[in-house]
């Protein structure tokens, strides 16, 4: 499939970033076009861990979170994917297995890529991968790390 449509959700971690030798190549053999999708946590829907969260201080941590999450894009698409000007970058904020099951069916993904264990590990501590794996409507590519 020629110019197929790839999500690529990063958490901007280590492991993440092993699949960017594989978008490298969807790119050059298939012209890929390529979303790459930042999920951030919603703390609203956790516990405080240091007094109360008034509304207010949601939206400005949220907010402050959004921020550093388009700098970490910037970074990592500066770095590693020659600015990424043909990519198509997505924040959310929510569960991460959630926000990529949506963005797979909003945006017409026709594969979503992403890192995680050698086949022969137990995915213990990866329920994101897990609930994307069982749940997408496409396939999903995982690139052992």
């Amino acid at each position: 499939m020629n110019n197929p449509k790839v999500l690529w959700p990063t958490d901007f971690s280590r492991r993440a970033e092993k699949a960017l030798p594989y978008i490298a190549n969807l790119i050059r053999e298939k012209k890929a076009d390529v979303h790459i999708l930042y999920v951030i946590p919603d703390i609203a829907r956790h516990e405080p861990w240091y007094g109360e969260y008034d509304e207010q201080h949601v939206k400005r941590l949220t907010k402050r979170e959004e921020e550093s999450a388009a700098k970490r894009l910037n970074q990592l698409c500066s770095k590693y994917l020659d600015g990424c000007a043909l990519f198509t970058r997505h924040t959310a904020v929510g569960e991460p297995a959630d926000e990529i099951l949506k963005l797979i069916d909003k945006e017409g993904m026709d594969m979503v890529v992403m890192a995680g264990h050698e086949p022969h590990i137990p995915d213990i501590g990866e329920p994101t991968l897990e609930k994307v794996k069982r749940m997408a409507s496409v396939p999903v590519e995982v690139i052992s790390t």
